[in-house]
C-alpha cells in the first residue's frame, strides 16, 4: 500500500515538472501584447501597394472591342531565307505564301494561330511582311518595333484629324502605345512612338503627338468609357 502511494506521489511530481518545463518554453515565445505602432510598422510596406491598386483602376476598366483590327493574309511570294538578327550564323526559312517560319517561336506558338492573324507573325515573318506586304509606313513601323510589339496586343490603324495613327493596347495594362506622324506635313512622313497612361491621363515623359494629341485622347476616352480623358 505504502509503495503504491509513493509511486503516485512520484508520478505527480514528474507530471508537474514536465508541465513547468513546457510552460516556461511557451512563455519564452510569448511576445506580449501587440501595440498599434507594431501593427503599423508591419503593415506599412503593404499599404502603398493597396493604395496603388485602388488608384489604378485599369484592372476593372471596360476594354474596347475594335472591329477594324489589322489582318495579314498570305502573300504570293516565294519563300526566302533570312539571317537571325540575334544569333550569328543562324538562318530561317520564311514563307509568306503559307505564313510559316522555321524559328522556334513560330513552331511553338505562331503555328497555332489562325492564318492571317498577327498572332501568327514571328519577328522574321514581320520583317519580310513589312518589306513585301505593301502596307502603310506606320503599320510597317509597328511590325518592325521588336521592343514594343506584342502579338497578343489589340491593334488599330486609321487616321485621327487626317493624320495616320496606329494604336496598340492589351487588357489589364494602363499604358497605350501609339504611333503617329511627328514632322511637318510638307515633308516626307516620319513617325514616332508615344505612350499614354489611361488612369493618369498623361503622356509619358510629357511627349505627345504634334498634330492630334487632343483628338487621340478624346478617342481613347470614347473607347475606354473614361470621361476624364474627354476634358
Amino acid at each position: 500500500m505504502w509503495l503504491s502511494v509513493l509511486l503516485l506521489i512520484l508520478t505527480g511530481l514528474a507530471v508537474a515538472g514536465v508541465a513547468g518545463l513546457f510552460g516556461g518554453a511557451f512563455r519564452a515565445w510569448d511576445i506580449g501584447p501587440v501595440s498599434d505602432a507594431d501593427i503599423q510598422a508591419v503593415e506599412s510596406p503593404v499599404l502603398p501597394v493597396l493604395a496603388r491598386r485602388r488608384d489604378e483602376s485599369w484592372a476593372r476598366r471596360p476594354w474596347p472591342y475594335i472591329r477594324d483590327r489589322l489582318t495579314f493574309p498570305p502573300l504570293d511570294f516565294p519563300a526566302v531565307v533570312i539571317h537571325s538578327s540575334i544569333t550569328p550564323g543562324k538562318c530561317y526559312r520564311v514563307d509568306l505564301a503559307s505564313l510559316t517560319c522555321t524559328c522556334n517561336y513560330f513552331l511553338l506558338r505562331g503555328s497555332r494561330a489562325a492564318l492571317g492573324s498577327k498572332e501568327r507573325l514571328c519577328r522574321h515573318l514581320r520583317r519580310v511582311y513589312a518589306e513585301r506586304g505593301g502596307l502603310s509606313a506606320i503599320v510597317n513601323m509597328v511590325l518592325l518595333d521588336d521592343v514594343h510589339f506584342c502579338e497578343t496586343d489589340q491593334l488599330w490603324s486609321g487616321e485621327v484629324d487626317g493624320v495616320p495613327v496606329a494604336i496598340a493596347w492589351r487588357e489589364g495594362d494602363p499604358w497605350v502605345t501609339l504611333y503617329t506622324r511627328s514632322n511637318a506635313l510638307s515633308q516626307a512622313a516620319e513617325f514616332e512612338r508615344y505612350n499614354f497612361h489611361l488612369d493618369r491621363a498623361e503622356w509619358a515623359d510629357g511627349r505627345m503627338p504634334r498634330f492630334n494629341a487632343t483628338a487621340i485622347r478624346q478617342m481613347l476616352g470614347d473607347w475606354f468609357g473614361d470621361g476624364k480623358l474627354l476634358s
